[in-house]
This record gives C-alpha cells, sequence and structure tokens, in this order.
C-alpha cells in the first residue's frame, strides 16, 4: 500500500445488554471507551414503552389506572419528565414486573433501588415476587400487620 494511502477501518460496534457489556469489558485485555459510548443505558420511557407493547397496554389505560394526571402522565411516557419513586414502583406493580426489572427502572431514572430492611420496599419485592395483581399489591403495600 502506497504511504500516502490511509486505510480507514470502521469499528463495528453492537448495542448490548449490560450483562454483556459488563462481560466483555471486563474480560478485554484493554480497555474500549467506545463500547461504552456506543451502548448508552435505555431511557425509563424506551423500556416502558417496550414493556407496554409486549403486554398490549394502551398508555391511555396506564395512565388512567394509576390516576395520573393526564398530561403530567404523557411526560413521564414521553421522557420530559422523570417519574418519583413511588411512580415508578406503581407503574412496574401495574406491567407486573419483576423484581430485578424494577429495580433496573429505578436505577435508570436514578432513584433508591428497593432495600429488603425498608418494609414498603419488602412488600413491593413481596408483591412482585407473588405476582400480585395491581389492586392486590396496592392493598398489601398500604396495610399494616397487626402487632
Amino acid at each position: 500500500m502506497p504511504a500516502n494511502r490511509i486505510m480507514l477501518i470502521e469499528r463495528v460496534i453492537i448495542v448490548m445488554k449490560t450483562t454483556d457489556l459488563e462481560k466483555m469489558l471486563m474480560s478485554a485485555d484493554e480497555f474500549d471507551e467506545e463500547i461504552i459510548k456506543a451502548n448508552p443505558a435505555p431511557e425509563f420511557y424506551e423500556l416502558i414503552d417496550e414493556m407496554l407493547q409486549e403486554r398490549d397496554i394502551k398508555r391511555a389505560d396506564l395512565i388512567k389506572s394509576l390516576n395520573l394526571d393526564r398530561t403530567y402522565g404523557y411526560q413521564i411516557l414521553n421522557g420530559t419528565r422523570m417519574p418519583t419513586k413511588n411512580q415508578i414502583i406503581c407503574i412496574g406493580l401495574y406491567l407486573g414486573v419483576t423484581v430485578e426489572q424494577m429495580q433496573q427502572l429505578l436505577r435508570i431514572c436514578g432513584r433508591e433501588s428497593l432495600y429488603i430492611r425498608n418494609i414498603e420496599d419488602a412488600k413491593v419485592m413481596y408483591a412482585l415476587e407473588h405476582k400480585y395483581s395491581y389492586e392486590q399489591a396496592m392493598e398489601f403495600i398500604s396495610s399494616s400487620q397487626p402487632k
């Protein structure tokens, strides 16, 4: 190849799951920042949209069922407003997510994860693990145990 000719090699970077990204980076001989830049964390609204589609639930139905202000609800679902921890929990309970998925939703929004030593958080985790309906979960979480 002539010395004055520059060869450009494009790097192909595939968007991957966080666990796969972690495995790839930890097993690599050299740290590659570009892989991280090419694989940003998903946005809350993107994950919720995906979950709504998977479950064939309309945004309007979710907003109405959670008794959210219509405008505020759409702002959360469009990514222009960040939901509170309690709103994320309600959305996750309504969608019937797993404990792991709930933790991911909270983490993505920069909220505290569920902590098993916190009674309300433990109740949320229990309701998710035992696949309570949204109504059952809300009743269970808001109830107090007799002493």
